[in-house]
């Protein structure tokens, strides 16, 4: 009896054994089976059978540790990404998914819906931030515009540099909202300042600005004006300092999420564009009788960015939510009037670039002369300071050209644009931008080395420039007529020479290679961006087959595409 249900437990197990096995091969089979559905045919983990190996490459002693799998190598991105200049970055979708994104650049193509309008956004410049570069060391309180670091450390100004700085503001008040404007001081008391009993502060009628100011002497205490604002951060003002006293305009910002620190920014009267020390940060301006009043447009967030990196502590972007503006003070003697707070104030910026070129335009030459020394490449003598830049001459002539229209056909401008055309027609090597190819194209030189090496974007953007004052002078005017002809005969040459900047894989940045007989200066992906949305550009006022096509075979190159070889 103990044998037979000993025998039936054995069976009994048996049996159970039997099914959960049946039972779980099924279940696997199913779960294999809708999982391959979701992969591509015979792909296998790639967990499974993966062995490291040694990869060398190009026989050069550069050893990259990859992974085999079967016959399939693996290499990591993070090699080729430098190897071939190639971009990659893992996202999330909205599905939570992770996915790998790889592109060839990460520079943006910005096709034209129509054609090019001179009375427009420039180019793609309301895309620009040329104020919040590393290489602008600040912008300048005397003059409203950018002090470039670029080719001096001690800062410079730089026409091309002021150029856009003007366009980009030009271009984002036509595609941005409207700001919101607070006025907090126009000739009246405000009776929110507070006036120390040692200080006096009166409403006078100012004969130079033929309108009611405020007239303040502070001796030892500052007089005040609270401010309370965390989303406007553009101040405007227009000042007049004694230079008789330490004069100065002090604006208080509190940082909220660190610790509640605060920081002054004082607008002195020094020769110094910017230097700070603890929690000072010093904009220098012009002053005195002679410089009379100057309106102040400054970015607060802007200033403070440029003195904490004179301070070298982090000058990672700067969120507005982090901070709010707290305070006005007037120390020393002088004039105030118009005080105004905004959310931007991009018109202002735009006119203040325009103003420089009309104030410092050499009337002989017609250039705005680059002050420092340029080191091209180590065959050619390097351009001392003085040079002009066909590009810079160009730029300025779009902002001008802009200005005139503007302001509604204020002449200076269109003067001043007029006057800018002389370096197109006076060599390179007699101090102008002109130069010609094999002696037989004319070309625009971005930087008039000699001998010429002809930089295509720069040449470009100045074929721009004199499209936009013909299209915007007046009809049929003298103005009109010199820049048509310039740019007709620049475009002649760009249709000529285009395809010799192709290098079949990428554009060539100049042609160094057919002037000084060395290798090609391949332009880095964002230059070739800039070539494609120039061509694409000047495609909408030329249809040449050789502008359209070329700008065509250039974008496949941002795509990984290649020109065909035997």
């Amino acid at each position: 009896m103990r044998l037979n249900i000993r025998t039936l437990f054995l069976v009994l197990s048996t049996f159970i054994i039997i099914c959960t096995v049946s039972l779980w091969s099924n279940c696997s089979n199913q779960t294999f089976d809708t999982f391959s559905k979701n992969i591509k045919p015979n792909y296998e983990p790639l967990v499974q059978n993966i062995k490291p190996i040694d990869c060398l490459i190009n026989g050069n002693n550069i050893h990259v540790d990859c992974l085999l799998k079967n016959s399939t190598v693996y290499i990591p991105f993070s090699f080729l990404k430098i190897y071939f200049e190639v971009y990659g970055k893992i996202i999330e979708t909205d599905e939570n998914k992770k996915k790998f994104l790889w592109s060839h650049s990460y520079s943006k193509i910005y096709h034209q819906n129509g054609k090019y309008d001179s009375r427009g956004v420039f180019t793609n410049f309301q895309n620009y931030k040329v104020e919040e570069r590393d290489r602008v060391k600040c912008v300048s309180a005397s003059e409203g515009v950018p002090v470039s670091t670029q080719w001096n450390p001690h800062g410079y100004y730089y026409p091309t540099q002021i150029a856009q700085f003007g366009l980009s503001h030009y271009s984002k008040n036509l595609t941005l909202p409207s700001p919101k404007i607070r006025v907090l001081e126009d000739g009246q008391l405000n009776p929110l300042w507070n006036i120390p009993e040692t200080s006096k502060i009166q409403i006078a009628f100012n004969a130079q600005v033929n309108s009611n100011v405020i007239d303040f002497f502070s001796t030892d205490k500052p007089i005040s004006l609270k401010i309370d604002s965390k989303e406007e951060f553009f101040i405007s003002f227009d000042v007049a300092l004694s230079l008789s006293t330490s004069s100065s305009i002090v604006i208080t910002i509190k940082d909220l999420k660190e610790q509640n620190e605060v920081w002054n920014l004082h607008y002195i009267c020094s020769k110094t564009f910017i230097f700070a020390k603890g929690h000072n940060i010093y904009h220098g301006m012009n002053c005195g009788r002679e410089f009379g009043w100057k309106k102040l447009t400054r970015n607060i967030l802007i200033d403070l960015q440029k003195g904490l990196h004179v301070l070298k502590k982090t000058t990672t972007k700067m969120f507005r939510s982090k901070y709010k503006l707290c305070d006005f003070k007037l120390y020393g003697v002088g004039f105030l009037d118009n005080l105004t707070l905004s959310s931007s104030d991009h018109i202002s910026q735009f006119y203040a670039a325009a103003h420089w070129f009309n104030k410092h335009q050499d009337k002989e030459s017609g250039g705005w002369i680059n002050p420092v020394t340029r080191k091209i490449s180590p065959v050619i003598k390097p351009l001392k300071p003085g040079w002009l830049s066909a590009m810079g001459q160009g730029q300025a002539i779009s902002l001008l050209s802009r200005a005139f229209h503007h302001s509604g056909g204020n002449e200076v401008y269109l003067n001043t644009a007029h006057t800018a055309l002389k370096p197109f027609k006076i060599a390179s090597k007699n101090g102008g931008v002109l130069s010609k190819f094999m002696d037989l194209h004319p070309w625009y030189d971005e930087y008039p080395t000699v001998p010429p090496i002809f930089i295509l974007n720069g040449f470009m953007y100045s074929l721009i420039g004199l499209y936009d004052l013909f299209s915007l002078a007046p009809n049929g005017s003298k103005v009109s007529q010199e820049a048509y002809s310039l740019w007709k005969q620049g475009m002649t040459s760009l249709k000529n020479l285009l395809p010799l900047f192709d290098m079949g894989s990428r554009s060539a940045y100049d042609l160094r290679h057919v002037t000084l007989d060395i290798a090609p200066n391949i332009a880095r992906w964002d230059y070739h961006a800039t070539h494609i949305n120039q061509l694409l550009l000047l495609s909408t006022l030329d249809n040449a087959t050789v502008i359209q096509t070329t700008a065509k075979r250039w974008i496949g190159y941002m795509n990984g595409a290649r020109a065909s070889h035997n």
